[in-house]
């Protein structure tokens, strides 16, 4: 019953126009528009005004969500899913804007509360405190969270290859294939998940070594930021991607089953 709902609330958005505001705010502020074709511009526009239709948006700290904030987080999120038929982001349900890089907490203290008989409770406080974070994914509960200041736009310039929403967005990728991946071949008929990993053995040793690399040391963490940070790079430097690193963009676009380069370069 509810797929059908769903499935028709889907038809009854994608009857209406693309609102023309939006159309603006995508072709000025996200560059991976601007060679789009047209076959799959329109298959994106779909993405992103379900999207943004179906997901609770939600600012933090103050911050107004505007239509055009929602339009560049959607853009970049549905960006990752053009390759595929089915809709793979119906998972998420928030998305959460913070203005400015946020502080966590390790342990979320409030369960327990704090141990006040300690003479150290004060550093226990000081302990929980996490370093500053850019964006967070919350597969269980379907809760992205995006930095807003660290999204490229025409006014903002962020360092090459890198896109927060597209690697949180990555990470829900990742949950969702993770029965794909360890059965996935490759071309040459090689375990998918096998080349992957050899890739990202040798992202460890650059890193290890002080080799500098096509990727952020960040992608050296574990295998799923490996997954991410190449996501980012795979959408947004492909080009390079394929001179310095063929075989993992190879891997990238067989999983992502789309090929930047023919609109990104």
């Amino acid at each position: 019953m509810f797929g059908w709902l769903r499935a028709r609330r889907h038809r009854r958005w994608l009857a209406e126009p693309f609102p023309p505001e939006w159309e603006e705010s995508l072709r000025r502020q996200v560059k991976q528009a601007e060679r789009m074709p047209a076959e799959l511009m329109a298959k994106w526009r779909h993405r992103i005004h379900v999207f943004v239709r179906e997901t609770s948006w939600e600012g933090c700290r103050d911050l107004n969500v505007t239509d055009e904030v929602r339009i560049v987080i959607a853009a970049y999120a549905t960006l990752l899913v053009l390759g595929f038929e089915d809709e793979w982001l119906s998972r998420v349900r928030h998305v959460l804007v913070h203005p400015t890089p946020y502080q966590g907490r390790r342990t979320r203290i409030g369960v327990e509360g704090l141990d006040y008989s300690q003479g150290d409770w004060m550093q226990q406080l000081e302990d929980d405190a996490e370093d500053e974070h850019l964006g967070e994914a919350w597969c269980e509960s379907g809760t992205v969270i995006i930095v807003w200041s660290e999204v490229p736009t025409s006014e903002r310039i962020v360092p090459a290859g890198t896109n927060v929403v597209l690697h949180e967005f990555a990470h829900v990728l990742h949950e969702l294939l993770s029965g794909w991946f360890p059965t996935a071949r490759t071309e040459c008929g090689e375990s998918w998940l096998e080349a992957f990993q050899n890739e990202y053995s040798r992202q460890v040793r650059d890193t290890d070594r002080g080799r500098r690399s096509l990727l952020d040391d960040y992608a050296a963490e574990s295998p799923e930021e490996f997954f991410c940070v190449a996501t980012e790079c795979f959408f947004e430097r492909p080009g390079r991607m394929q001179t310095q690193s063929p075989m993992l963009f190879r891997l990238l676009k067989q999983c992502y089953r789309i090929d930047p380069i023919s609109w990104m370069t």
